[in-house]
This record gives structure tokens, sequence and C-alpha cells, in this order.
């Protein structure tokens, strides 16, 4: 059985701020920037669901508008298309 966490690591303001460097500060689904006005503020998402899975491979930034529709309809195991991924899954 898989056991998932809910709980951030001590040091997540960190690591999510890494993440978002690392994506220079745009959402690496849309591509927007980071926008408080236009709703674009970015966030940080676990591909895998566990708060504590904070491996590099796991996390993508992604603004709020694209986290909020992927986490709502996304599973690690899905496709998106037969074959295919999002580009930000490694």
């Amino acid at each position: 059985m898989i056991t998932f966490s809910n709980e951030y690591p001590k040091d997540w303001g960190k690591i999510a701020n890494e993440v978002k460097e690392r994506a220079g500060w745009r959402c690496e689904h849309c591509g927007a920037h980071n926008d408080r006005e236009s709703g674009h503020v970015l966030t940080v998402h676990h591909i895998d669901g566990d708060k504590s899975n904070c491996h590099p491979s796991n996390l993508v930034a992604l603004c709020q508008k694209c986290h909020l529709h992927i986490q709502a309809k996304y599973h690690p195991s899905q496709e998106f298309l037969p074959g295919m991924k999002p580009s930000w899954i490694s």
C-alpha cells in the first residue's frame, strides 16, 4: 500500500522558490508569467500528489489556473492522449 503525506516539509518555501526559479517564474504548462493581477500566480504542484515527495522530477511550477485545472483532472498514471504525457513529466 502506498502512503501519501499531506504535510509539506519544513523547508517547503525554499523548495518551492527553487522550482519557480528553475521555471523562470513562468507556468510550465501555459507559459504565463507570475502575475497576480491576471490570476497567474505561480504555485508548485506535486505530480504524484505526495507533499513529502519533493524530488525535482515530482515538482512542476504551475499558475493557479493551470494547477487547479490539472489537479482536478490529472492522475499520475493517466495519459492525456494515447502514448503522450505532458512535457513537464519526465
